[in-house]
């Protein structure tokens, strides 16, 4: 096992350990330790599109399951607080499952610039809506921003990929 893969690794292990520990802190600790932890969450993120190893299927997979569990949990928690609405919450972690599903099974495949470009304005955008959802202690417009943002590059990523599984109609073939 390489270095980068242990820390990649590790900082999974972190990031997805303090899932629970946002929803203790809205719990039994003051407002501003919940933005503590989502703003950790943030930083293992970060750290963790560092170490990936963009080539490795596992490391990937193991991302992307990291990506749906952190938007997930987060985006409800939030909109159940009444941060955000809960319907939105609701729509952009369906999308970042259909983006997570869609990175999986046409993961073999060539798809244009446009779309990889697309791809990696999600990753941006995830890292950006993190970091929103750590400032909306003070800011929720910035939250709102970040989720329009999030939502709009995984409309156009997932809704090419849709169209590219119905005109080719071969996406389990190598």
């Amino acid at each position: 096992m390489s270095k980068n893969e242990l820390f990649f690794k590790i900082l999974f292990a972190v990031e997805l350990a303090l899932l629970p520990m946002v929803i203790f802190a809205g719990l039994f600790l003051p407002e501003w330790a919940v933005y503590l932890m989502v703003a950790g969450i943030f930083v293992c993120k970060v750290w963790v599109e560092v170490f990936k190893d963009k080539h490795n299927f596992s490391q990937k997979v193991i991302n992307l399951i990291g990506d749906v569990a952190v938007f997930s949990v987060l985006l409800i928690y939030f909109g159940v607080q009444g941060k955000i609405q809960l319907w939105i919450a609701i729509v952009v972690a369906c999308l970042v499952l259909a983006y997570s599903a869609f990175e999986v099974l046409l993961n073999s495949k060539v798809m244009p610039e446009i779309i990889e470009a697309v791809d990696y304005c999600y990753v941006l955008f995830k890292c950006l809506t993190l970091l929103a959802l750590a400032l909306a202690f003070f800011n929720v417009s910035l939250t709102n921003i970040g989720l329009f943002a999030l939502t709009l590059s995984a409309v156009v990523s997932v809704g090419y990929k849709v169209f590219y599984c119905i005109k080719y109609k071969n996406i389990f073939r190598k």
